[in-house]
């Protein structure tokens, strides 16, 4: 399946490392929240046109740049309104420093 939706991976990046100064695990739904200005619950929505979803398989395709790996699906989460649904829960991996 296609990606349906365009993220700038350099800005979700940006995101990750703010996040890692504070902490060493993340949501989907926490870098969603960051990137778009909330997160919101896509209810009965097929995954495939979900924008949640969608931002959710750019992370994991792209996990290896944005120095992320995901430990558990299905991770149960409210949105901004309350509802309640899922989102992946990824660790956020830290680079090693060059040794001189």
């Amino acid at each position: 399946m296609d990606d349906f939706i365009r993220v700038d991976l350099d800005t979700v990046k940006d995101i990750i490392v703010r996040f890692r100064e504070r902490q060493n695990l993340i949501l989907t739904s926490d870098v969603i929240r960051k990137y778009c200005g909330g997160f919101f619950s896509n209810v009965g929505i097929p995954a495939h046109q979900s924008f949640n979803a969608q931002f959710g398989k750019i992370l994991k395709k792209h996990s290896e740049f944005l120095e992320i790996k995901e430990i558990a699906a299905d991770v149960p989460v409210d949105d901004d309104r309350g509802h309640s649904t899922t989102a992946s829960k990824w660790a956020i991996l830290r680079t090693r420093s060059k040794q001189t």
